[in-house]
Order: C-alpha cells, then sequence, then structure tokens
C-alpha cells in the first residue's frame, strides 16, 4: 500500500494531466456531433476488426473438428450407397436386402512416407476393427493402397507410391484395362502399362480400378491421364497424375470385402 502512495505522490501531476485530458475528451465527444460520430465510427472499425479476428481464429481452431465430422458423414454416406446398390433384389422372389458386398473403416494416418522408393503408411486401425490383409484403403479423393499387415491396434499399407504396388486400373472412357506401378520419380504420378497402341486415348481421361480383384470394387478414381507415349511392343505407356496427394494424407477408408473369401476360394479351385 506504502508503495502505491508513494507512485500516486510521484506522478501526481502527470495523473492530474491524464485524467483532465479524458474529462476534457468525453465532453468534447458528447456535446459535439461531428467529433462524437467520428469517434462512434473509430471504434465500430476497431471492434468489427477485432470481432472478426476472434471469429476466424474460432474457426480455424474448429476445423479439425469440423473435417473429422466430415470424413465420418461421407463414410457413412459410402457404406449407404454401396450397401443401397447390394440390397437390391436379385429376382422377384429375392426380397430381402442382401449381406453388404463392402463395408468401408475410417481410420487416420499416423505414419507416411513418401520420399523413398519403398513407401509405407501406418494407420490407427487394426484387427481389433476387422482390419486384415489384403483389403483395399482409399482416401475422400482416390485409391491409398493395400494393407500387408496388422496388429490389434494399427496396420501398414502398401500405397500406391511403392515401387512393389502393382493394380489392376482401366481407361473409364473406353474400359481397356492394364496394370498400374510407380517408377519412384514422383509421389503424384505413376504409370500404366499393357495398353495396345490402337486404343484412342486422351489427356485428362480418368484411370479407374477395374474390379478384376477381390480388393477394390470397380470404378474407384486412381488418376487421370497426363501424357503417354507409344514403347516398343506397340503398347502405350500412360502417365498417370495421381488423384490422392499422399504428402497431405490424414485420413482413409479401408474396404472390407465380405464376398472375398469365397470369390478367392473358388478361383483358386479353377486355377490350373
Amino acid at each position: 500500500m506504502k508503495s502505491l502512495f508513494n507512485f500516486i505522490h510521484k506522478y501526481s501531476f502527470i495523473l492530474l494531466f491524464i485524467l483532465l485530458e479524458g474529462i476534457a475528451f468525453t465532453i468534447l465527444v458528447k456535446e459535439n456531433y461531428f467529433q462524437h460520430s467520428v469517434i462512434s465510427k473509430a471504434g465500430r472499425e476497431i471492434t468489427g476488426n477485432l470481432l472478426k479476428k476472434i471469429n476466424n481464429s474460432r474457426e480455424y481452431f474448429d476445423l479439425r473438428e469440423q473435417n473429422q465430422i466430415l470424413i465420418e458423414e461421407n463414410t457413412r454416406l459410402r457404406n449407404q450407397l454401396y450397401s443401397l446398390n447390394d440390397s437390391l433384389p436379385l429376382n422377384d422372389t429375392t426380397l430381402m436386402p442382401q449381406t453388404p458386398h463392402y463395408v468401408f473403416l475410417k481410420a487416420d494416418v499416423v505414419r507416411n512416407t513418401t520420399n523413398k522408393q519403398y513407401n509405407f503408411i501406418t494407420v490407427n486401425a487394426g484387427s481389433k476393427e476387422g482390419v486384415t490383409k489384403d483389403m483395399g484403403v482409399i482416401s475422400e479423393t482416390g485409391v491409398v493402397g493395400i494393407v500387408v499387415e496388422s496388429s490389434p491396434n494399427f496396420s501398414v499399407i502398401i500405397p500406391v507410391i511403392n515401387r512393389d504396388f502393382r493394380l489392376s486400373a482401366r481407361i473409364s472412357s473406353n474400359d481397356y484395362a492394364g496394370i498400374l506401378q510407380w517408377d519412384g520419380r514422383s509421389p503424384d504420378f505413376a504409370t500404366l502399362k499393357e495398353i495396345p497402341y490402337h486404343v484412342s486415348l486422351h489427356t485428362g481421361d480418368s484411370i479407374v480400378t477395374s474390379g478384376f480383384s477381390a480388393i477394390f470394387p470397380p470404378g474407384l478414381l486412381i488418376g487421370t491421364i497426363e501424357s503417354y507415349s507409344l514403347e516398343e511392343g506397340n503398347f502405350y505407356s500412360i502417365e498417370v497424375r495421381l488423384a490422392v496427394k499422399f504428402q497431405s494424407l490424414y485420413h482413409v477408408n479401408i474396404i472390407s470385402n465380405f464376398r472375398q473369401e469365397e470369390q478367392l476360394k473358388l478361383e483358386q479351385q479353377n486355377e490350373k
């Protein structure tokens, strides 16, 4: 308390001056319409900008939560879409919904490499959630890769940008299929091969999953044709711009094919 008194005594003239200036300013603004209008306008401008910054900050911190909500909603809608397709009756006597063909599980990326020749992705969903080897993985924009191993709480994915990755893919505009693989140069591009020279190609055509395996449903986007050239043997080498941006991949959907085991078993029985 003594320190406070000493401070007031030491700066009493300055404090008195500030007080009188404040009173004078208040009277001036209150009694003069022009000054009152200018000060009010400036006050509203300052307050508005401050509130705008606060609101922008609040929206920024809410983005993560809103993004999670959108991802969960997209996963739910994707499951509903495939469930609807599978529940259509096969004939007039089949009116009850069938077991869903594909079910999609949301997972978050916890580790991801993009600068190696043999990249891998780790996600926080494992065998506890029903994730097993050879399940397809997609994102909101396209095909990501295939599960190669899972533990109770995590799974490892071999992505499209791995030199060992191979995938049957087709050109959506003409349905010709080939093999998609990665040459290790850029995480933005892969190569589609085994397309014969007589096929009509156009830059920008979509490359999608062929559906020739029990891993991915047909028609999932992989990327678009960036360029192409004719190689020896009269086959095209097609550069595909990948739909997934692997450097900014944070969320995925793991695809569970409930008919995968049945299909593989039947195919193995008929192999010669």
